[in-house]
């Protein structure tokens, strides 16, 4: 039996212009998401995650490879099977043409930190954790993002997994899309919580970050709600 892969990963992280966070989040899941995104070739599981107050508070001060530590709110999450990375920019060229030539389906009150197409390089699993490319798909409660310099990821992600974070994907930066930011070339660790992604960022994450350029905890989205809007 073969088990679907990643390729690559289209990962998005954004902040809403202040006083526009619910009508991003509506514009962004309910049109931009599917529009301008997983409906593209090759695109074959997405998610959304959300960082809270609590999440941005415990973000280290001096991490600022993404710009300040006190701004990004959302982060998107989007595999593609190998080999399909040149079709979808295709598409999603032709597709944002179109989306952009209709004023009501583009949201001018965001701004892209940082959104770039990640190469996936490998994961790490405990033993009962599920593979890297069903994450997105299966119901964790949180993930934790760590940007680290180019080889390092590995190793990071094979800290993080344990009995109670299960599985970490890890990927390399391969191009930029939009940013506001310019941080160096580097691993991304993406670590999938079951539950609160506090909890992990307490026992598994606190002891690495004198080595990372980023690192924050997310919840993940609740689509149809407007739930954490409030709270960023």
């Amino acid at each position: 039996m073969t088990d679907v892969g990643i390729g690559t990963a289209i990962i998005a992280y954004i902040e809403p212009h202040e006083g526009q966070a619910q009508a991003f989040n509506r514009w962004y899941e309910r049109d931009h998401m599917y529009a301008a995104t997983t409906a593209g070739p090759g695109a074959f599981s997405g998610a959304r995650w959300v960082a809270t107050r609590p999440c941005k508070a415990v973000r280290p001060a001096g991490a600022t490879w993404f710009g300040d530590p006190a701004r990004g709110s959302y982060l998107t999450t989007v595999w593609l099977l190998e080999d399909s990375q040149d079709e979808w920019d295709a598409w999603v060229a032709r597709q944002m043409a179109k989306l952009q030539a209709d004023a009501d389906r583009m949201f001018a009150g965001r701004d892209h930190l940082h959104t770039a197409v990640y190469r996936f390089t490998g994961e790490a699993r405990s033993g009962d954790g599920v593979s890297a490319a069903t994450a997105l798909d299966h119901p964790c409660g949180g993930l934790i993002a760590i940007a680290v310099p180019p080889g390092d990821g590995a190793g990071i992600a094979e800290q993080f997994v344990g009995p109670r974070h299960a599985t970490a994907a890890v990927f390399r930066r391969e191009r930029v899309i939009l940013a506001t930011a310019d941080p160096p070339e580097h691993d991304l660790v993406l670590g999938f919580t079951p539950t609160d992604p506090l909890a992990a960022w307490r026992s598994a994450v606190t002891p690495l970050l004198d080595r990372v350029g980023f690192a924050s905890p997310f919840l993940r989205t609740l689509p149809g709600t407007d739930t954490y809007t409030d709270d960023l």
